[in-house]
Parts: structure tokens; C-alpha cells; sequence
């Protein structure tokens, strides 16, 4: 091996599906690449094989023939890193590159149109949009078809115009194309499976794609849907009677706006997978999701109340960024939340419930062809004040504890499944709920020392790391580089247990990082102490763990005594009072949008 291949970054497999205009990358060999039988059995059609400093590729299918750039494939061939090839595997039609870029391919690409050429002179070429993908109607128009290759607009390869028809599904009723003898003879038209989308956690490209902030699928431009908008067009034929027609659109206004089918203006867009209504500016900037998991009633919903409250004014005074509500009515229940808590004048008034499982934080949609709770996505929007172009969206999630149980199957609760998609991930641990935290401040005289308390958090922080690293595919042993923050809850509660001094404080100066990493080591080892499954689990699940002191409160809620809500606990409005609430965050934010809040060793203005 050359001595400045150790200094090159090693090819991926790019795989560009051209109906769905979708992009993923492989970085793992071997790389199987599997298709539906006509009874939508699963099979592996061929693998991508790493022998020494060479790749190739291996038929595993012997009922379903394997044409590479046109040529059948009946034992290995070698594929050359930069070289692109057109791969047509039971009529699933993908372009396939050995790369160490991300794949070249026009923005025309995500159009979802074709260019229709001749194979003889004049070599006469057709666009033809996506919307007129009929087989029918290509078979008609371009006879015979087995004169003409097919390429997707944008990019180089191409594929007979036959295959492209018997790969097309009958759409909107239309009846399936007759197809010439000489077509039957060639290819046996194949049933189009149901494609449920490709998760974005099963990228390691996904800003090649949009990714929706309810259901996690990927997509490209030219899938996604709008809303209709005119009231004769409620009813959904998969989200039901209720909702708004979701429909590809065909007709756009000179704004470029969509138009539904009764000429009336649609402004409002849908994932293709879920249905689910994405939020404004969603195609204009990227999107950073940030998952808060931990135990139920360990704090969560308190902790993003108070963080919503108090991070638009840190970030303007401190950093001249403007924290926006991106989706009111999608943020409404946070909002609630939030308004309740700051406006509450009484500990009945501040109460708020813990995340049910299926409560109003969630929503139920399709995904994978089932019906689902999925969580909210609270979205906003953050950018500088001085600079529109630095701007992107930041999306939270408030989980359910118990989406994170062992017994909890992903595939018929798949609300944890953000976390795999994250930037950056947030476990808030609950002390009060330790039996040694319990031990040591057996001499306070807190409500939350004396309530009954089930400390199963190691647990829910090891299932968190199992998913993350089964969805990522990564080994068991191996570690992903997503920033984890372990947020060490109701901090009010336990200081006295850290020696005098160790923590640093926003009103003794602005926080620096080391001052973080001070912070830091100095909860760790206190968690290391009583509790140190926890920062075992922490530290196997990332490479980048930091472990925060927080107290959304600030003090030490009180029991109610009287109505329906007797014996829960609640805050004391007036005695609110945050500690370093917002630091998780900001140190976050520097991790994963540096460009927006620099990441750098001067002094960060973090409280």
C-alpha cells in the first residue's frame, strides 16, 4: 500500500436510486444490495465485496439476472473507484459509484424526470417529466421501445427504455402497459413493492436528502407533496376523512406556488412517506435535531419549558442570534407548557404532566405501512443577526421514558427512533431516584427524597445506545461521534455532595470551556461515585461525552395538598430560579453549527 493512501479517505459505495431520486452511502463492505420478490420476500440480489485494495461485484441471486451497464453479470466484476455504472437488479434501477466524494449529480437529478434518446441517427432526444412516467403512454409514444435508452436527467448512465417501463408502477388507476412481444421476451414485468422510505439514520450521507422531523424517512425535492387548500379536497385516501388531500403537484402559479386541483394556492407541504405537514422554510435551510431521553417523570418537559424560556434571550444578548418559533401550531404544546409554567401564580397552576406515551405530545401517522404515535418535533428557527445566510432550524423532542424499555419494539412504537438521527443527544438523569444519591441526602427534607421512585435510568441510557448503534449499523463495541450530553437533573438537590468550589458558575464570569470541562469532571466522578452503570453506559455509547450540572427549577418543588391534583409535586412559581439550564445547548450548538456559534477555546457567554 502506498504511504499516502494511509492519508485517504476510503471509497464508499454511492447508490442513487432513479425513481425515487434518493442517494445513500455504504462505508461498510461487504454491501449487500437486496430487492422484493413479486411476494415482497427480502432477497440479497448482489454484494459489493472489498478483496484486499480492489472492489467487486457479486451476483447472489440466481432466478433474478443482473445487468450492469446493460450486460448480464454472472460472476464477479471488478468495479473501479470514480467510475459510475448503471445497475439494473429485478427492476429496481440504480446508479452505482466506488466514491471518496459524495456522488456528482446535477440538482436536475432530483427532478425525477428522464431524457428519452434514440439509438440511431439522428439520435433524436425527448424530456419527459416525471408526472408523464406512464407505461403506457411511453410505449406509445416512443416505438419501438427497444430503439431508445433511457438516462435519468442529471445524470451520465442510461438503461434500455424498456426496462425503465417495466420498472414503472400503473399510476393513479392507469392501467399497466401492454407491453410488444419483443418487450415480454426480454423481461417479465415485476410488481412494484411498497416503498416505505429509507430511514435517515441508515445514511451516512443524509444531506444528500431532506430528512421529515416527524417520521425520519429521507427523500428527495421531487417527492415531496403539498396540501390542498381548497375545503371541497378534505378527506386523504391514507391519513383519512379529516385531513387535507396531500397531492404531488402538477400546476404552479408565476410565484412558482403550487396550485390544487381546484386553482386554489397551496403553501402548505407534506413528507411523501408519513404525510405528516412539514414546517415553513423547511427546503430553505438544514435541519439539527436535538433528542431529550430519560426516565419517565424525571424532568424532562420542565427542563424544555424553561430552556424554550430562557435560550432565545441568552443567545441575543450573548450571541447576537435570534431563537424564532418556527411552527406555532406545531409548538403548541410546548408552548402551553412554557406559558403555564412562567405565567403559574400557584404550585396547581406551574404542575405539568409528565410526557404520556400517546398523549398530546405525539401524533398519530403512517410509517412502514402502520399506524403510530410519533413524538411532536418542537422546530425553531436560529440564525445571526447580522448575517441571514448563517441560519438553520433546530428541532427538539421530548420522548416518553417508556419508548426506550427493552420491551418496547421499534417497529410497532418507532417513537424513539429520532435519536439515531440526531446531532446531538441529551439524557437528563434524575439523582432523587438513585438509591445512593438517596442515602447520601437522607437529611434533606425534599418531597422528591421521599416519593417512590423506580431507578431503572441505566437501563433506558443502555437501550438508547443499542438502538442508536443498531440503527447506524455499528458494532456493539464501537462508538458513534454524536455529542452526548448527560444532564445530572435537580442539581439544587445534590450540590452540597460536590466539594466546595468545583462548580463553576455564569455569575462569577462568562463560561469558557474549560470551565465546562471543569464542570464537567467534577459530575462525572460524583456520578462515578453512586452511580457509575451510568457513566459506563455514557462513555460506550460516544466519543464525545460531556456531563452537565442542571436545575431547570432551581429549588425543590412542593407537594400539593388538596384538589385533583393531590400528592404530585409541583413548583413554586415565585421561587424559580434556573441553574446553568441553557449550557447543555450552547455547548451543543458549538459542536454541530460552528459557523453559527463559533467552536472555539475563547471565552462562550454560556448561563
Amino acid at each position: 500500500m502506498a504511504f499516502l493512501d494511509f492519508f485517504r479517505r476510503p471509497p464508499s459505495l454511492a447508490i442513487a436510486d432513479c425513481l425515487s431520486r434518493r442517494t445513500t452511502y455504504a462505508v461498510n463492505f461487504p454491501a449487500n444490495l437486496n430487492g422484493k420478490s413479486p411476494s415482497g420476500v427480502t432477497t440479497p440480489l448482489c454484494r459489493v465485496a472489498k478483496e484486499g485494495r480492489r472492489y467487486f461485484l457479486i451476483p447472489l441471486a440466481a432466478d433474478a439476472l443482473t445487468l450492469l451497464d446493460d450486460q448480464p453479470i454472472n460472476s464477479k466484476q471488478e468495479l473501479n473507484i470514480g467510475q459510475t455504472h448503471a445497475l439494473d437488479l429485478r427492476g429496481h434501477l440504480l446508479l452505482i459509484s466506488l466514491t471518496r466524494e459524495e456522488i456528482d449529480l446535477e440538482d436536475s437529478f432530483s427532478t425525477g424526470s428522464w431524457e428519452i434518446t434514440s439509438n440511431h441517427p439522428p439520435y433524436a432526444s425527448s424530456n419527459v417529466p416525471r408526472q408523464e412516467l406512464y407505461p403506457t403512454q411511453l410505449s406509445r409514444k416512443f416505438s419501438p421501445p427497444s430503439q431508445y435508452q433511457a438516462k435519468p436527467t442529471g445524470a451520465e448512465n442510461s438503461f434500455p427504455l424498456l426496462t425503465l417501463i417495466n420498472a414503472l408502477p400503473s399510476h393513479n388507476g392507469s392501467p399497466q402497459a401492454t407491453l410488444s412481444s419483443e418487450a415480454s421476451s426480454q423481461t417479465e414485468s415485476q410488481e412494484q413493492s411498497q416503498d416505505y422510505g429509507i430511514d435517515a439514520a441508515a445514511t451516512t450521507n443524509p444531506t444528500s436528502a431532506y430528512t421529515c422531523p416527524t417520521c425520519w424517512k429521507t427523500f428527495g425535492s421531487g417527492e415531496i407533496m403539498n396540501i390542498a387548500a381548497h375545503d371541497d379536497l378534505t378527506g386523504d385516501p391514507v391519513l383519512g376523512d379529516h385531513a387535507k388531500l396531500r397531492f404531488k403537484a402538477e400546476r404552479f402559479n408565476e410565484l412558482g406556488q403550487a396550485i390544487d386541483s381546484r386553482g386554489v394556492v397551496s403553501l402548505d407541504l407534506a413528507c411523501p412517506h408519513c404525510r405528516g405537514r412539514l414546517p415553513a422554510s423547511f427546503l430553505s435551510q438544514k435541519q439539527i435535531i436535538f433528542s431529550l431521553v430519560g426516565a419517565p417523570s424525571s424532568g424532562k418537559s420542565y427542563f424544555l419549558s424553561v430552556l424554550l424560556q430562557l435560550l432565545p434571550e441568552e443567545l441575543i444578548r450573548r450571541y447576537k442570534c435570534i431563537l424564532q418559533d418556527g411552527d406555532p401550531s406545531g409548538n403548541a404544546q410546548l408552548n402551553e407548557m412554557k406559558n403555564r409554567l412562567f405565567s403559574a401564580t400557584t404550585p396547581e397552576d406551574a404542575f405539568i404532566s409528565k410526557t404520556d406515551f400517546e398523549g398530546l405530545m405525539y401524533e398519530k401517522l403512517h410509517r412502514n405501512g402502520k399506524l403510530v404515535a410519533l413524538p411532536r418535533p418542537f422546530i425553531y428557527h436560529l440564525r445571526q443577526s447580522e448575517n441571514a445566510e448563517k441560519r438553520t432550524s433546530l428541532v427538539f423532542y421530548d420522548n416518553a421514558g417508556e419508548h426506550f424499555k427493552p420491551t418496547i419494539s421499534l417497529d410497532d412504537s418507532p417513537g424513539a427512533l429520532h435519536v439515531a438521527a440526531s446531532s446531538a443527544l441529551f439524557f437528563l438523569y434524575d439523582p432523587t431516584a438513585n438509591r445512593e444519591f438517596r442515602k447520601a441526602l437522607r437529611r434533606k427534607r425534599d418531597p422528591q427524597l421521599r416519593s417512590q421512585a423506580t431507578d431503572d435510568q441505566d437501563t433506558i441510557l443502555s437501550e438508547m445506545g443499542v438502538r442508536i448503534k443498531k440503527l447506524k449499523a455499528v458494532e456493539s463495541h464501537e462508538k458513534v461521534d454524536t455529542p452526548l450530553a448527560i444532564l445530572a437533573g435537580k442539581f439544587d438537590v445534590w450540590k452540597n455532595l460536590l466539594p466546595q468550589d468545583s462548580i463553576v458558575y455564569p455569575e462569577e464570569g462568562p463560561l469558557t470551556n474549560s470551565d465546562i470541562q471543569q464542570n464537567s469532571e467534577a459530575t462525572r466522578a460524583l456520578l462515578l461515585e453512586y452511580c457509575p452503570t451510568i457513566v459506563a453506559n455514557a462513555e460506550t455509547i460516544s466519543s464525545n461525552v460531556i456531563y452537565f450540572p442542571v436545575s431547570p427549577l432551581g429549588h425543590s418543588p412542593k407537594e400539593i395538598e388538596d384538589g385533583p391534583l393531590k400528592g404530585r409535586l409541583a413548583p413554586t412559581p415565585r421561587r424559580i430560579k434556573p441553574l446553568l439550564a441553557t449550557v447543555p445547548v450552547l455547548w451543543a450548538l458549538n459542536q454541530v453549527a460552528p459557523d453559527i456559534l463559533p467552536r472555539q477555546d475563547r471565552s462562550l457567554t454560556i448561563s
